[in-house]
């Protein structure tokens, strides 16, 4: 045996394999064990043991192990190359790869041990964590699969026919959560094909290159082609990470090789969609969020609410539905503990259709007494064969329907939104629209309950938080609602340039120009043709002086007051001729100017726009003066102010043309606003007519839906009706379906055929091995087409008689929808007949001729026949004697033990007696002695009959 464990290494990849199992578990586990190569892997085995005797489990791995194996102790390090058995009547935990046994604690319902173990081991080892489900009953180590796959792990189910028991492996891979189906031996050989390449499992961080991006398009577009789901929306990481899985799963380790895998198999893209939906989910996930429910958000949501009013909630992203009836439960019991007569309806949607499936039956494993308590289970729950089924009652208030919350259009009216642990999974501007999405559903006031890593966010204006702890909102203000973008997109973030890296020559051309043009091109904006600011260039703040008051773009409020009125002449001229304009503005006393220089941008996408470069120009020089040259300065004065007015001309001129243009746009507008109010008259008009109309049919939905209620009652009331009727009924019938298959059967046909309710659905000739072969597929099928009745007598594998009664089974319309099979127990009334007729033959045949008194007797000394001579003599009613002991006929004291004794001899082996003297036969002469002879008969073939004679002594 080996002894290499040691500790796992800090960062090093490798497994902690968890093996559940139960009955018939041993050999698979003997095995696994004995096939599978250690390295980089430790093992813990989870049985299900006796709690009263010492497990040998340890003792019988260890002979066939190449690997220490020892049970499993309090606190100690798991080790690779080790085998760790869990001992008896402990639950066994993994916390920061230590080992914890914690004493079971009895709770109603079967122990589910493996299940703890495997979401402990998810929990703490993620992506490192592989679980496995071998030979058992029951359901334990589903949920816990469930587990492992969603943190990243790999999951093994055994192959059901190699298992001895199939009871934990069927309900493994009828959750869907099975990544390999495989015999003992094939799971080992996978084992170590993953303990060789453990880097191709265990994720590492990296950010794809261009090339990589390319191939996630690629399987983005072949999802959303199929699928209609837009795996853009997805976090990148989390993406990237399912995809890497899938190719570890079927050993390809290039991209562009499993792109065109994907593309030439369609159940490998159903299985990569399938992990990227991520339905981790369970009842009363994080109870402390539903409690905290009842007590902050719900008070406030009844209040006010009138009597027969309806409270509305969605589960977004429900999953198997765990979730949605977690919160029915939560309302209902605050509904009842209230004492409030107010009606639920609840909404659960997912684009998982499989999923959403599996929520509309409302049954799940017995695993789910983890997570909800015997008071609930007993409440809220039926137990249905190895399941739970949510009650009629709480099914009845939820609607599940597929919805994709990024493109579909959402509910409204809506007061409680749970929309848990979806957020994290998504990028931040999805996030940001999903949010509005939920916004737009919530009445105001409306409650939100996020997952407890999650938040609003950027979404702070739209909903205020209620309580922090339990991530609980309130919608605050109503955001206009906007579809959601529904296309693909797929970006690609250009790859961060590396310090000391060589740049491209495009790259080096661009910082050349960026760096020239901050060096001598003027300061200046960008505006457009409403005069609106677009972009600022260079150091413009010698130029600008914003107005005081409301914050605005507008280039005449936002450029210094005295360069206002030239540079929106100078714009509007440039708008209207498309050529380049140029003013200089005096600004100061000191002679200075500013040139302004409009040059259009006739090459800008979107709306015209036009570059304003500014440009300081010093005073002229001015000659020196001699003191008192007044009229040089006057001159100066005298052509300033001529400019100035000059401006103020044309800026007045400007503004009357300006005037006259908006009084004509006015009149025009004036104008289209009369004939839009007439329009919008008329529109009014025809939509008090439709409101009318949809008021009317409002009317006819109700009515309806009264009419559907009532038939729902009636409808209730027939079933219960016909379930109390099917179990009462002592006969076997049996209802079938228009192809001849079971589709109901009652209580004494599922006791006479050993039925149970997966039968339902199997053909009727699965019958046949009951009934002797007598062909019951087609007389049904016979039944079926001509509408005749078939009714026989039939002897059962059971050796008894049976009359079978096929007839047509019939709607209340007479529509033909199957037949109905009834057998009924005649085997008494059969060999009662048959009796008569063997016994009737015997004596025509035999004994007609005899004049003297003679009697048949069974093997109870029951009185079966007697001729006319015995009825003449004896003096008594053949109808009184039939059935009635032969002792009964004299005294009580005639039929002594020795004659007794001869008969029994005579019926058990054949043993015949003649001229037996015997007295008190004849009641009426007590003393009178008679000769009784006796010999038996092959009258019966089932049972031994004697012929008596009697003659007088």
């Amino acid at each position: 045996m080996l002894d290499n464990s040691r500790p796992f290494d800090e960062g090093e990849a490798c497994f902690v394999v968890g093996v559940g199992a139960s009955a018939g578990g041993l050999a698979a586990l003997e095995e696994l064990v004995k096939n599978v190569a250690f390295d980089r892997m430790a093992f813990v085995v989870v049985q299900h043991l006796s709690p009263t005797h010492e497990s040998l489990l340890t003792q019988l791995l260890a002979r066939v192990s190449t690997v220490t194996v020892v049970t499993a102790e309090n606190g100690v390090k798991v080790e690779r190359n080790n085998v760790y058995v869990a001992p008896p009547n402990v639950d066994v935990a993994i916390v920061n790869g230590v080992l914890h046994l914690l004493e079971h604690v009895p709770v109603p319902g079967p122990r589910l041990s493996v299940d703890f173990f495997f979401r402990s081991l998810a929990e703490d080892q993620g992506p490192r964590a592989i679980g496995v489900v071998l030979s058992g009953t029951g359901t334990d180590g589903t949920f816990g699969l469930r587990a492992i796959k969603e943190a990243g792990g790999i999951t093994f189910v055994q192959e059901p026919s190699t298992a001895k028991f199939d009871g934990m492996p069927q309900s493994a891979l009828a959750s869907g959560n099975a990544d390999y189906r495989l015999s003992p031996t094939e799971i080992a050989q996978e084992l170590q094909w993953i303990g060789a390449r453990p880097e191709s499992l265990i994720p590492v961080p990296h950010t794809p290159g261009p090339e990589a991006q390319q191939h996630y398009a690629r399987l983005f577009v072949l999802v959303r082609n199929e699928f209609g789901n837009d795996l853009g929306q997805y976090k990148p990481t989390t993406v990237q990470r399912r995809i890497e899985r899938r190719m570890a799963l079927q050993k390809i380790t290039r991209l562009d090789e499993y792109v065109r895998f994907v593309q030439q198999s369609p159940a490998e893209l159903r299985a990569l969609y399938s992990d990227m939906l991520i339905s981790v989910t369970r009842f009363f996930r994080d109870r402390e969020p539903f409690d905290e429910l009842g007590k902050v958000a719900l008070p406030r949501v009844v209040a006010g609410r009138a009597a027969g009013s309806t409270l509305r909630a969605w589960v977004p992203a429900c999953a198997t539905g765990e979730e949605v009836y977690s919160l029915a439960i939560c309302i209902t019991e605050f509904l009842e503990g209230w004492n409030l007569d107010l009606k639920l309806q609840l909404f659960g949607t997912d684009v998982d259709d499989d999923a959403i499936e599996i929520a509309r039956r409302g049954r799940y494993p017995q695993n789910i007494a983890q997570d909800v308590s015997p008071e609930r289970l007993a409440k809220f729950f039926v137990e249905v064969g190895d399941e739970y089924q949510i009650c009629a009652r709480l099914r009845d208030t939820v609607i599940f329907s597929r919805h994709n919350l990024y493109r579909d259009p959402p509910f409204s009216r809506i007061d409680v939104v749970s929309c848990r642990n979806l957020l994290i999974y998504l990028q931040p501007a999805t996030q940001k629209k999903v949010l509005r999405v939920l916004n737009h559903a919530l009445k105001l006031d409306g409650y939100l309950m996020l997952g407890t890593s999650e938040s609003v966010g950027d979404a702070a204006d739209l909903f205020s938080l209620v309580d922090r702890k339990n991530k609980i909102y309130t919608k605050k203000s109503a955001a206009p609602f906007a579809p959601l973008d529904s296309g693909f997109t797929s970006r690609q973030p250009e790859p961060p340039v590396r310090p000391g890296s060589a740049r491209a020559p495009g790259e080096l051309q661009a910082l050349a120009e960026r760096k020239l043009l901050e060096l001598y091109v003027p300061a200046g904006v960008v505006v457009d043709d409403r005069l609106q600011v677009l972009h600022f260039r260079g150091h413009t703040g010698p130029f600008l002086d914003p107005v005081g008051g409301t914050a605005s773009l507008d280039v005449t409020r936002v450029v210094r007051s005295e360069l206002r009125i030239d540079v929106k002449r100078a714009v509007e001229r440039t708008f209207e001729t498309g050529q380049r304009t140029e003013v200089d503005v005096v600004i100061g006393s000191d002679g200075g100017s500013v040139h302004v220089d409009v040059v259009p941008l006739s090459e800008s996408i979107g709306r015209p726009s036009v570059a304003v470069l500014f440009q300081t120009k010093p005073p002229d020089p001015q000659p020196v003066e001699v003191e008192g040259t007044t009229d040089a300065q006057l001159q100066r004065r005298v052509s300033q102010l001529e400019r100035e007015l000059s401006v103020a001309r044309d800026s007045l001129q400007t503004a009357y043309d300006e005037r006259a243009r908006a009084e004509e746009e006015f009149r025009f507008a004036a104008e289209e606003l009369q004939s839009t109010n007439e329009e919008l008259q008329s529109t009014n008009e025809e939509l008090e007519t439709s409101k009318e109309e949809l008021q009317s049919t409002n009317e006819e939905l109700v009515t309806v839906n009264d009419e559907l209620q009532s038939r729902m009652r009636e409808l209730g009331q027939s079933n219960d009706d016909l379930h109390n009727v099917m179990l009462g009924v002592d006969q076997a019938v049996v209802i079938a379906s228009m192809d001849l298959r079971i589709r109901r059967f009652t209580h004494a046909a599922e006791k006479l055929f050993n039925l149970v309710p997966a039968d339902v659905g199997r053909t009727v000739d699965f019958l046949e091995r009951f009934l002797g072969g007598c062909q019951l597929g087609e007389k049904v099928s016979q039944t079926i087409q001509t509408l005749a009745v078939t009714d026989q007598q039939v002897l059962a594998s059971n050796h008894r008689w049976y009359r079978l009664r096929v007839a047509p089974y019939k709607t209340v319309d007479h529509a033909i929808r199957g037949a109905i099979i009834t057998l009924a127990d005649i085997d008494v009334r059969k060999k009662a007949t048959d009796l008569d007729h063997e016994i009737a033959d015997y004596v025509s045949k035999h004994l007609a001729a005899v004049t003297s008194p003679l009697l048949l007797v069974d093997r109870r000394l029951r009185m079966v026949w007697a001729n006319d001579a015995f009825v003449s003599r004896f003096q008594v009613a053949r109808e009184e004697i039939l059935g009635a002991r032969f002792s009964e006929l004299g005294t009580r004291e005639w039929l002594g033990a020795p004659l007794r004794d001869r008969l029994d001899r005579t019926l058990d082996s054949g043993d015949l007696f003649r001229d037996v003297p015997v007295a008190g036969l004849m009641r009426d002469e007590p003393h009178r002695t008679q000769r009784v002879g006796a010999s038996r008969v092959p009258v019966s073939v089932e049972q031994p009959m004697a012929l008596i004679s009697i003659d007088d002594g």
